[in-house]
C-alpha cells in the first residue's frame, strides 16, 4: 500500500485518491478525484490504481494545454441581460445532460445512494448561500464554469453581481431537479439555445476521434467490448457523413444515420443503442467544453414489434430438453462441459440471463435460511474471479427451483467441491471482453439452429427469460416480485428502487409457482452416479 500512495481502501473496496494539482483547480471546481475501483482484491487494485494514474496526469497536461489555447484566442463579452440568460440557460443544459449521462450509464446501488447524500447537502448549502445572499460563495463554481468556455467577461460591478445571484438561483434549481431525478420523477434536459453566442464553436476543428478519445479516458475502467463497440459505431457513422468535424455534425446527420440503421434491418433495439453511443460521444464533449450542442440527443426510434425476441413454445422446450444432450450425455464442445446442460436449464427455472450464470462461482450456490439459492452479485473473495452484472438491480438472491434440484444440481455442486474447483462452470474461458459466456452462446444457437431446427430468429437463448416472466404470469405473480426474481429495474417502485424487499422465505414461495405443464427434465446427476 505505501508504494502506491493514490490508493486507499473503505471497507472492502479499494478507490483511486489524487489530489489535483493547485493550477487546474478553478478549472475542475474541486480539490480531489476519487472513484471506486471496484474490487476487493488487493493486486487488481495496484494495477488498476496504477493505469488510472497514468491517465489522470495525461488528462492534466491536456487540460493544461487546452487552456494556454483557449487564452490565446479569448476575446471579451461585455455582461448584458441577454448574456446573464446565456450563461445560466447553458450552464442549466450542460448539468442535466451531465447528470443524464451518468445515469444512462448507470449506478450500484452504494453509488447512488452516496450521490444523492452528496446533493442533498450541496442543495442545503446552496439554499443557506441564496438566503443570506452570500454571492462570494458562488464566484468560484462560475469562475470554474466560464473558464472552461474560455469566455472572459467584461462589464460594471452591478451587472456581475446580477449574473453571479441568476447562476446561484440556476444552480440551486439544478440541484433540485436532480434531486428530483433521484425520486424517479422525469426531469427533460433542456436544449441549449442555439442561437446563443456560446453555443457558437469558438475552435471548429474537433474531429470525432477526439470525441471518441476523451470519452475512452472519461472512465478508463470500461469493458473491452464496449470500447470496440463505441469504435465501431464511430467509424461506422464516419462512413455515413463523411469527413466532418464534431461541430459540424447536424441533427439531420444523426437521423440520416439512423434511417441508414434501420434500412439494413438493424432491430430498433440495436439502433436505440448505436444512437446512444454517438450521444454518449456528444455529451464528453460537451462535458469537456469543446462543444455546446449534441445533435444526437433525443433522437426517436421507431418501434417495430417484428423482430423482438420471442419466447420458446412448449413444442421447442421439448426439442431442446429432451435432445441428446439431455438423454445421452452429448456435449455442446470441449470448451462447454457441463455449462451446455445447466445453463439452459438454470435460465429456464431461474430466470437469469446468461453471462450472470456462465461467471458463477461454486461459492455463489449457498444455503440462507435453510433455502439453497444462487446468489447474483459481482463480489468475491476468491482471487482473480471477477464478475461483472448488467446494473446494480441485478444484485439479487435466487431460491433454486425444485426441478432444478431434482435434476442432480446440488450432487453436480458437491462434485466441483470435491475437485476444488471456484468456478461453477470451470469449462468456460472469458473471451478477450472478459465475457465467460462467449464460446457456449456460439454452441448453443448452432445447436438449437441446426440440430434441433428451431430458426426463427427471434428466438435465442435470452427467449428463456421471456418464458420465464410468462411463467410467472400464468403463476400469478405480481409484477414487483418477478422483477426481483429476473434483476428487473423498475424505479417507479419504491421496492425496486432500493433494492429486493422481499424475503427468501417469500421467493421461495414464488418460485415454486413457476411451472411448465407437458415438459419434462431428466436427471442429469444421479444420486449414484
Amino acid at each position: 500500500m505505501h508504494a502506491q500512495t493514490r490508493l486507499i481502501r473503505r471497507n472492502a473496496t479499494y478507490y483511486f485518491r489524487v489530489k489535483i494539482p493547485r493550477d487546474l483547480q478553478p478549472y475542475l471546481g474541486k480539490v480531489e478525484e476519487k472513484f471506486s475501483l471496484r474490487t476487493r482484491d488487493p493486486a487488481e487494485a495496484r494495477r488498476l490504481a496504477r493505469q488510472a494514474s497514468v491517465d489522470f496526469d495525461r488528462r492534466c497536461e491536456q487540460l493544461r494545454n487546452e487552456i494556454q489555447r483557449r487564452q490565446a484566442i479569448t476575446s471579451p463579452l461585455i455582461i448584458n441581460d441577454e448574456l446573464i440568460r446565456e450563461i445560466c440557460d447553458l450552464w442549466r443544459h450542460l448539468s442535466l445532460a451531465n447528470d443524464e449521462y451518468h445515469r444512462r450509464e448507470g449506478f450500484f446501488l452504494d453509488e447512488l445512494v452516496e450521490r444523492k447524500a452528496e446533493r442533498l447537502e450541496t442543495r442545503e448549502a446552496l439554499r443557506d448561500v441564496l438566503r443570506e445572499s452570500r454571492l462570494e460563495a458562488i464566484e468560484p463554481a462560475l469562475t470554474v464554469f466560464l473558464n472552461l468556455l474560455g469566455i472572459e467577461l467584461r462589464g460594471n460591478e452591478s451587472k456581475y453581481r446580477e449574473l453571479l445571484y441568476r447562476f446561484l438561483q440556476t444552480a440551486t434549481e439544478v440541484h433540485d431537479q436532480q434531486l428530483a431525478r433521484d425520486e424517479g420523477e422525469v426531469v427533460w434536459t433542456p436544449e441549449p439555445v442555439a442561437a446563443s453566442r456560446l453555443s457558437q464553436p469558438r475552435t471548429g476543428d474537433t474531429i470525432l476521434d477526439t470525441l471518441f478519445e476523451d470519452w475512452q479516458r472519461f472512465d478508463p475502467r470500461r469493458p473491452e467490448r464496449t470500447v470496440e463497440d463505441v469504435r465501431r459505431v464511430l467509424n461506422d457513422f464516419r462512413r455515413s457523413t463523411g469527413r466532418k468535424t464534431a461541430e459540424s455534425v447536424t441533427r439531420q446527420d444523426v437521423i440520416r444515420y439512423r434511417d441508414e440503421l434501420i434500412g439494413r434491418g438493424l432491430r430498433p433495439k440495436t439502433v436505440a443503442k448505436k444512437i446512444t453511443f454517438l450521444c454518449a460521444l456528444f455529451n464528453v464533449g460537451i462535458n469537456n467544453g469543446k462543444l455546446f450542442v449534441n445533435p444526437a440527443q433525443r433522437i426517436p426510434i421507431p418501434r417495430s414489434d417484428s423482430r423482438h425476441r420471442l419466447p420458446f413454445d412448449l413444442d421447442e422446450l421439448r426439442r431442446i430438453f429432451c435432445s441428446p444432450l439431455y438423454t445421452q450425455g452429448k456435449r455442446l464442445g470441449r470448451r462447454i462441459g457441463d455449462a451446455g446442460v445447466w445453463l439452459p436449464l438454470l435460465a429456464l427455472y431461474q430466470g437469469c440471463r446468461v453471462e450472470e450464470l456462465a461467471q458463477l462461482l461454486v461459492e455463489d450456490i449457498q444455503q440462507i435460511d435453510g433455502i439453497w439459492c444462487v446468489v447474483i452479485d459481482d463480489e468475491s473473495e476468491q482471487q482473480g474471479t471477477r464478475k461483472r452484472l448488467k446494473n446494480a438491480s441485478s444484485r439479487r438472491r435466487l431460491p433454486l427451483h425444485p426441478r432444478i434440484i431434482d435434476a442432480g444440481f446440488l450432487r453436480y455442486l458437491d462434485r466441483l467441491r470435491n475437485k476444488g474447483e471456484i468456478r461453477l462452470f470451470p469449462d468456460l474461458r472469458p473471451d478477450r471482453f472478459g465475457k465467460y459466456s462467449a464460446a457456449f452462446s456460439k454452441a448453443f444457437m448452432k445447436h438449437i439452429r441446426e440440430e434441433l431446427g428451431i430458426t426463427d430468429r427471434r428466438k435465442v437463448f435470452h427467449s428463456f427469460r421471456h418464458t420465464f416472466r410468462d411463467a410467472c404470469r400464468e403463476a400469478g405473480l405480481d409484477e414487483e416480485i418477478s422483477d426481483a426474481l429476473m434483476g428487473h429495474s423498475n424505479t417507479q417502485r419504491m421496492g425496486r428502487r432500493y433494492g429486493s424487499t422481499f424475503s427468501i422465505r417469500r421467493l421461495n414461495e414464488a418460485i415454486r409457482r413457476i411451472h411448465y405443464p407437458g415438459l419434462e427434465i431428466p436427471v442429469l446427476v444421479p444420486e449414484h452416479g
